[in-house]
């Protein structure tokens, strides 16, 4: 009975199926599909009856789906999407559309519960109904994605693609391979509409279908090449997504095949990669990162070996211009693959026309204002390291290649631009004076680009880390020797300042904007020459003050016999080992270079000029480090390192005090203070103790009892130098060990006069009075008693304390005296010294008078008070501060007794300078522009109450000083009696003397 029943049931389902053929509404009757699906379990052997009617059911659905009146109007969506919104006539023909669906979810239950045997049927049943519907039904060739989200809004054909789906995870392996076979028999039959089937399915097991791909693709190939492969390379575009990894293995199989042919097809595979690159993006990407991994020079020699084999091809043999594109193309690796052809570039001819193609398109493509994958590739960090090392490559073709990359990616990414001027600018060229020119061509910006990035703040950038290691001492270790950034820094921005100066060496550079650029980092410039001089004025006073505590304690030791004070080892410094000393010794070396590479830039790019717009406290404090950097100086240790560094001091000190007053007033006072207080021991001043080095408390110091007593106005000096009472003689270093550097003290003068020259005005001498006005403030401690006037020889007793000290001033600091000289040469400064030059006489006057009390000790020809007294005449003649004949007085002092010395200095120059005051009114200014003090006319003439004292003591020592009184007094009387009163005879009358 139960039998009889099913054969109705199959009957009925017949006819019905039959009659339905004509009206698809009894085809998709909910209770026909649960009667089908009975059939399935209950007669097997209808099985394919059941097939063909669910291939039926699926056909109908996707009609609809692809019937535009299912198709909303508005949106143009499918009716699946609409049908709850739909007019009546599509909603009454959704259920149709969606009867598929009970196949579906019936089938895949069978597949996941029923029987191993249902798997592999249904999925190739699926198969083949898929590939018919999407060939039959395909309207139009789209792409495989466009493909994808077409036929899966489909409701049958996305019930189709998840049974497959399901099928294949419940295979054996053998079930597997046919499937796979199923799929690929019916991608040959239907290659330009069931690629989306075989792309959307290979994941289920990617790497058969992608080696199986690209084995068809390679046969097609070679069978025609010029064949399209859109279908494969759709297929592998599309798997790319998410088996990436896949592919590349792959790829990597199939290179091992193609470098090593071992059949005739393999020959084929490198042709047959590179033209599939074309049709996509992803695969050329794939198959670059595989190049990129197993590339070596051993697979570079291979590649030579078989081009010949690969050019057969003449399809490949015309690909090069394909080529050039591809690497824009390419989101990674684009900028090694380009390094690498360039480091090859020297071998191969192929690779050196490969470069130049592919580089002008890119550099077309950028000025286009185009966008390209290149582009990303050329702003990751790695790339951006790696093409930094080639700019300092051997290779040029490599080096400019880097360059021109960093270019392009600078016009859309500045801060790279900015990074690789930083980093180049750091590096040292002295192995590899080529790698400069890198650095050369990247200033010279991307050519035809109108708005490309400055390089200001890129040299702000390298200066602002330099900053940062030059404040901090704790810097990593570096090997003996090794340069610094800060040196590399500056030595290669001196290259681009003279190079901007020579503008025919260098014409990537531009002038204007290079000057520009170093002037605006002006500020930063200078706070790394404050941080380097002012660490090695420091190391200088440092080295002074040991030398001088080490001379001291010897010399006590000699004094008193006992180098113990207090139970303490006098001026004791800690001691440091070797190796730090090497290390402080190699610091102040590469500081001293630094500092050197910093002026030179100075001096390159002109700074402190009239052109350069400086604010005013940038002013001063270039003023002082330029000064502090000439004392620096004078530490190099040979004669031609300091005077190279007095020269560039020179040029800067100039340059700076011709434009600014303000400036010349800075460096005048720097200059004369250093001398005088803070840097002496290098212009040979007289060492002296230190009041903690003497450990005197301070309740004891003698400055300090003076204030319990008021004795005028001086009450708060002394001028007791010998010693301490109770502690014995001040120590005080033998003249023998004075040194008085002739070189320096040249160099020093140098110095005063570059600040004190005008360029424009050669006779101007402001700037020697001012150095004459500096002097009297330093050296005189009172505020007094400062004018021109030489007062009564009696006042001088109301000043001597204050006299001694400026006497004692000249003694420790013999600058002083050459100081003088310099200014009594650009009269009328030496005026404006008038109180220095008082102090002097006074105090020799009465040094001379003392010596007259003791009238059997001798007097040396260099005792320091006949020294004093020759050098005082000598400024004054010089000045023109005192007439002929008082003018060669210096000459002959030395051959007088003390009191007729006192009696000169008393009689002859203080009464003279009394009543005739050191004043700049007493010059006039010649046609030349210069100072002069003519003496020689009646007016001018010396009266005799100032030359009588020395004429009668030079005829009492006619046998000695006959021929100076000669030259002093005849031959002076003969030239002003010509002058006046000429002999009509032509004869001299002769005078006879007395």
């Amino acid at each position: 009975m139960l039998r009889q029943n099913l054969l109705d049931q199959l009957k009925h389902f017949i006819d019905t199926v039959s009659k339905g053929l004509s009206s698809p509404q009894l085809l998709t009757s909910p209770n026909l599909i649960k009667l089908a699906l009975s059939f399935l379990e209950d007669l097997p052997a209808t099985r394919d009856i059941v097939f063909e009617y669910f291939a039926l059911l699926a056909e109908i659905s996707v009609q609809l789906y692809v019937s535009p009146e299912m198709v909303d109007q508005k949106t143009g969506m499918p009716i699946s999407q609409v049908k709850q919104g739909g007019n009546r006539q599509q909603q009454l023909r959704a259920a149709e559309y969606e009867s598929f669906n009970i196949v579906k979810t019936a089938l895949q239950s069978l597949v996941w519960k029923g029987p191993p045997a249902w798997p592999p049927l249904v999925a190739n049943w699926s198969l083949e109904l898929v590939a018919k519907l999407s060939d039959k039904y395909t309207q139009r060739r789209m792409t495989i994605t466009a493909s994808c989200n077409y036929w899966l809004e489909c409701s049958a054909m996305h019930g189709l693609m998840t049974l497959i789906n399901s099928c294949f995870r419940k295979l054996t392996q053998q079930e597997e391979e046919a499937c796979v076979e199923i799929m690929l028999n019916a991608f040959h039959r239907f290659p330009m509409t069931f690629d989306w089937i075989v792309a959307r399915l290979g994941g289920c097991f990617p790497y058969k279908i992608i080696m199986q791909i690209l084995q068809c693709g390679i046969k097609r190939f070679v069978d025609d090449y010029r064949c399209h492969l859109d279908s494969e390379a759709g297929i592998l575009d599309y798997m790319t997504s998410c088996h990436g990894q896949q592919l590349r293995a792959a790829f990597r199989e199939m290179l091992r095949e193609g470098f090593a042919p071992k059949k005739p097809i393999d020959v084929a595979v490198v042709p047959f990669l590179l033209i599939t690159t074309n049709y996509s993006d992803a695969i050329l990407q794939s198959l670059v990162n595989v190049l990129v991994e197993i590339y070596s020079e051993e697979m570079c020699d291979v590649i030579v070996q078989k081009s010949p084999l690969w050019l057969s091809n003449k399809m490949f043999a015309d690909m090069q211009p394909t080529l050039n594109n591809a690497v824009l193309r390419l989101s990674e690796h684009g900028a090694t693959l380009l390094i690498t052809a360039a480091k090859m570039a020297e071998r191969f001819v192929w690779c050196q026309d490969f470069l130049d193609n592919s580089l002008q398109e890119l550099e077309q493509w950028v000025l286009n204002q185009r966008n390209f994958p290149l582009l990303a590739d050329l702003a990751f960090e790695e790339t951006k390291y790696m093409l930094w090392k080639s700019c300092l490559s051997t290779n040029i073709i490599e080096q400019q290649t880097a360059v021109r990359l960093l270019l392009v990616v600078s016009s859309q990414h500045p801060h790279i631009y900015y990074q690789t001027i930083s980093q180049l600018l750091r590096k040292p060229y002295g192995q590899n004076p080529n790698g400069i020119g890198a650095l050369i061509r990247l200033l010279g910006g991307q050519s035809g680009m109108v708005n490309f990035p400055g390089y200001t703040q890129g040299f702000k950038m390298v200066l602002e880390d330099i900053t940062l290691h030059v404040q901090v001492n704790n810097r990593l270790p570096v090997p003996p020797g090794t340069p610094t950034e800060a040196f590399n820094t500056f030595s290669n921005l001196n290259i681009l300042a003279k190079m901007h100066k020579s503008k025919n060496v260098a014409p990537y550079i531009k002038a204007p904007q290079l000057n520009q650029a170093l002037n605006e980092c002006l500020p930063k410039i200078i706070q790394i020459f404050d941080c380097t001089v002012n660490k090695l004025v420091l190391r200088m006073d440092k080295d002074a003050a040991e030398r001088s505590a080490s001379k001291f304690k010897e010399q006590q030791s000699n004094n008193n016999n006992n180098h113990m004070v207090n139970g303490k080892e006098y001026g004791k410094r800690p001691k440091l080992e070797p190796g730090e000393i090497e290390e402080e010794q190699d610091d102040d070396a590469a500081r001293m270079r630094l500092a050197h590479l910093i002026v030179d830039l100075l001096n390159n790019i002109e700074a402190g000029s009239r052109t350069n717009v400086l604010r005013t406290p940038l002013v001063l404090k270039l003023a002082m480090l330029s000064v502090k950097y000439f004392f620096v100086g004078l530490t190099e240790k040979t004669v031609i390192r300091r005077a190279a560094a007095s020269h560039r001091s020179f040029a800067l000190l100039q340059r700076q005090c011709s434009a600014r007053k303000i400036a010349r007033t800075v460096c005048l006072r720097e200059l004369v203070e250093g001398a005088l207080f803070y840097h002496g021991h290098l212009l040979g001043q007289l060492e002296e103790y230190e009041l903690d080095e003497l450990q005197i408390p301070e309740h004891e110091l003698l400055i300090v009892q003076n204030l319990h007593t008021s004795s005028g106005a001086n009450s708060n000096r002394s001028v007791l130098h010998s010693g301490i009472i109770g502690r014995g003689l001040r120590p005080v270093l033998p003249n023998n060990n004075r040194s008085c550097d002739a070189e320096k003290q040249a160099l020093y003068l140098k110095a005063l006069n570059a600040c004190c020259a005008d360029l424009e005005k050669p006779n101007n001498v402001e700037g020697y009075s001012l150095v004459s006005l500096l002097l009297v403030e330093l050296v005189s401690t009172d505020v007094m008693y400062n004018g021109l006037p030489f007062p009564d020889e009696e006042f001088s007793k109301v000043t001597m304390e204050r006299d001694m000290q400026i006497r004692r001033a000249f003694i420790t600091s013999p600058v002083l005296w050459a100081v003088l000289g310099l200014i009594a040469g650009h009269r009328p400064a030496l005026c404006y010294s008038s109180v220095l030059l008082r102090a002097l006489c006074a105090t020799c006057l009465h040094h001379w008078r003392g010596k007259n009390v003791n009238k059997f000790q001798p007097t040396s020809a260099n005792d320091e008070l006949m020294l004093c007294t020759k050098k005082l005449l000598q400024l004054l003649a010089m000045s023109q501060l005192i007439p002929p004949p008082l003018t060669n007085l210096h000459i002959i002092i030395d051959q007088f007794e003390s009191a007729e010395i006192a009696l000169l200095l008393r009689e002859c120059i203080w009464n003279y300078l009394k009543d005739h005051v050191p004043s700049p009114a007493l010059f006039h200014v010649d046609n030349n522009g210069l100072h002069w003090r003519n003496t020689s006319t009646q007016l001018a003439r010396v009266p005799p109450q100032y030359v009588d004292t020395l004429r009668h003591l030079m005829q009492r020592k006619l046998s000695t000083l006959g021929t100076h009184y000669h030259q002093m007094f005849i031959m002076g009387e003969l030239a002003e009696n010509s002058r006046s009163e000429p002999d009509p005879t032509g004869r001299l009358q002769i005078v006879e003397l007395e």
